[in-house]
């Protein structure tokens, strides 16, 4: 999820990583769609063991997750595009 302040230039980005059983939100991250900040967030998601990543298709990242355990696509980020609605209407 992305919003901005002032100048759409100056987007930044909520990286947030969920719990498929339980939809808690785990560790996030806000910053810009960069490599530095998706390393950001995988360091953070260490001590949870995770084991299966479902991201939209952003460039950065292939570069940082196992093809063997990265899914890319809209289809697979229901539940986390779920939290952004309710998140934004409460804004």
């Amino acid at each position: 999820m992305w919003s901005f302040v002032g100048a759409k230039e100056k987007a930044r980005w909520l990286w947030q990583a969920i719990d498929p059983h339980t939809r808690k939100v785990l560790p996030y991250v806000v910053g810009t769609r960069t490599d530095v900040v998706c390393l950001k967030l995988r360091a953070v998601l260490t001590p949870f063991r995770i084991t299966r990543y479902y991201t939209d298709k952003a460039s950065v990242y292939p570069r940082h997750l196992p093809p063997a355990q990265h899914t890319g696509g809209q289809l697979s980020m229901q539940k986390i595009e779920r939290k952004h609605l309710r998140l934004r209407t409460r804004l």
